[in-house]
């Protein structure tokens, strides 16, 4: 009797462990479904909400080809929320919707990179505007054969090339959000990502008179740097004026338009050279009129 027993308990043993073992494996949920054939499935008065073997959730969907798949063609659509969380902390590839938005539209979307929330915008790609203006004497004289030379101006220096610094910032925006992609004490503008860009910038100098020698010009330059501070481009502008004016004061200046490819990081800067037989060594800015004569323009392609 003890025996049979024992044989009785060991049975039981083996048989209760395999006995849930295959109700794990095999076990389905469903919720109003009668038989089941994913390992969740809901029954809704539009249609089933499933979880399949692979772990894809369909709704309405009956086979879910990514994470979650809204796909049936009625209705699939998603509602996202706004959050006060900061881009690292809602993660990389979260995503919330903005209802106030500074730049005229109703709404729209942002995703995280991990570090930024960037924006969908709904009416087209983001585009960089800069606008500034110049009402200073101020250069920078970054390039002579006289080491003693560099350094900062008033006015340009006659052949030696100068920055245009110290400009008054009208605009510095991304799709109309303030940015500080433009640096207006030192005229250069850093490219928040890469794309074609449309620079112009203009200066005029005071009216004097051009009174000695010949090859008199300006040069309005755009040159370009990459993050490192190496030239990669320059993109220039000459304008000649007649070798003696006699006693007439005429206005000289320059202007230079270019559509420059940068890559991100890359540094755009205005500058200028001129040779021109003016009274002294050094030209005044015609600051007249709020600086109509001497503008910059960036705007992204």
């Amino acid at each position: 009797m003890m025996i049979q027993q024992n044989k009785i308990k060991s049975l039981a043993s083996t048989f209760i462990p395999m006995l849930f073992l295959a109700t794990q494996v095999n076990a389905q949920i469903g919720v109003g479904v009668q038989s089941p054939t994913n390992p969740v499935e809901i029954k809704t008065d539009a249609g089933n909400v499933i979880v399949d073997n692979t772990g894809k959730v369909g709704v309405l969907v009956a086979n879910p080809k990514v994470a979650v798949d809204l796909r049936s063609g009625t209705n699939g659509s998603v509602a996202i929320g706004n959050t006060d969380k900061t881009a690292a902390q809602a993660g990389a590839g979260a995503l919330r919707y903005v209802a106030s938005p500074a730049i005229g539209v109703k709404g729209y979307l942002e995703f995280s990179d991990g570090t930024d929330w960037i924006s969908f915008y709904p009416k087209g790609k983001p585009r960089i505007v800069v606008m500034a203006k110049k009402t200073t004497q101020d250069t920078y004289v970054f390039e002579s054969t006289i080491p003693s030379e560099l350094g900062t101006k008033s006015g340009i220096v006659q052949r030696r090339s100068s920055y245009l610094t110290n400009w008054t910032e009208v605009l510095d925006s991304d799709s109309g959000v303030p940015t500080t992609n433009f640096d207006p004490a030192t005229g250069e503008f850093i490219a928040p990502r890469a794309g074609v860009y449309f620079a112009t910038f203009t200066f005029a100098l005071q009216p004097s008179q051009v009174n000695t020698g010949g090859n008199n010009q300006t040069e309005a330059i755009w040159e370009v740097r990459n993050p490192a501070g190496t030239i990669t481009q320059r993109v220039k502008t000459n304008n000649g004026y007649a070798s003696d004016t006699g006693a007439n004061s005429v206005p000289v200046g320059s202007a230079c338009t270019v559509s420059v490819y940068l890559n991100k990081g890359d540094k755009l800067r205005p500058f200028t050279w001129i040779t021109v037989g003016f009274d002294g060594t050094v030209s005044q800015f015609d600051t007249s009129g709020g600086g109509i004569y001497n503008a910059l323009t960036i705007v992204e392609q």
